[in-house]
């Protein structure tokens, strides 16, 4: 509770502590396992993603984009669960922490436009969510299927599927293993247009 957490920006020091948070925030972070609070405080920039196939992605693509890993240039890409992203927000928009957000439209961009009002229309400069309005690709691996072709998706993951239907089918069911195939892959690939905007 007397932990002072600061933050060096263009325009000079931000600080805040836990005190001033939310209440339920406060608790959320008090009770969060691990050091999530720490790398989004000690980290130059933050990207926050959904899971453990969100973090691998978003690393490979940004290892695409620039030949390095963002933690090289000391941006953590960090896994937050559900209704926690705001929690990170509220945090970085104290410390003026530039934070992108990496999200699905789970099927009603509708809905995800309310859970981050607020934050969607430039208040504040230094966070940005990145998503797809496109609400028939609802998560990171139909949009993948929709910026490349089958054969050379086939090819990354091992597979032979004759639709992109059953390739996506497949992604959706083993997302950390299709992580993991993509983050080792030689070929390059195209990346979603909402994450080469978080990445850049």
């Amino acid at each position: 509770e007397r932990a002072i957490l600061l933050n060096r920006t263009d325009k000079g020091v931000c600080w805040t502590t836990f005190r001033s948070l939310q209440k339920g925030t406060q608790d959320y972070f008090q009770k969060l396992p691990g050091y999530d609070t720490l790398r989004l405080l000690l980290a130059k920039k933050a990207i926050l993603v959904e899971g453990p196939s969100d973090e691998l992605f978003v690393q490979k693509a940004y290892l695409m984009k620039n030949s390095r890993l963002p933690v090289e240039d000391g941006i953590d890409v960090i896994s937050v669960r559900g209704l926690s992203f705001k929690r990170f927000l509220e945090l970085a928009v104290r410390l003026k922490k530039q934070v992108a957000v990496v999200t699905d439209n789970d099927g009603d961009s509708g809905k995800l436009e309310q859970k981050y009002d607020g934050y969607l229309k430039n208040e504040h400069e230094f966070i940005k969510i990145c998503y797809d309005m496109d609400t028939a690709c609802n998560s990171l691996e139909p949009q993948i299927l929709k910026c490349n072709d089958l054969a050379t998706m086939n090819a990354i993951l091992d597979r032979k599927d004759k639709t992109k239907a059953d390739l996506v089918a497949y992604m959706s069911n083993n997302k950390t293993e299709v992580a993991l195939k993509l983050f080792e892959a030689q070929t390059t690939f195209a990346v979603p247009d909402y994450v080469q905007r978080a990445i850049q």
